[in-house]
């Protein structure tokens, strides 16, 4: 995990804010530190 995406998840953490993200980055800690929601973003 980026040091990037540690920020991101630690601070969605914090603030008890649902989490977006476009990718699997954050799979791992979903539900055990914060709340994730996957965008299926595809372009045709």
């Amino acid at each position: 995990m980026g040091k990037n995406d540690l920020w991101i998840a630690a601070t969605a953490s914090i603030l008890n804010a649902r989490l977006l993200t476009l990718d699997k980055d954050f799979e791992h800690l979903k539900d055990k530190f914060v709340s994730l929601g996957n965008i299926d973003f595809t372009i045709e």
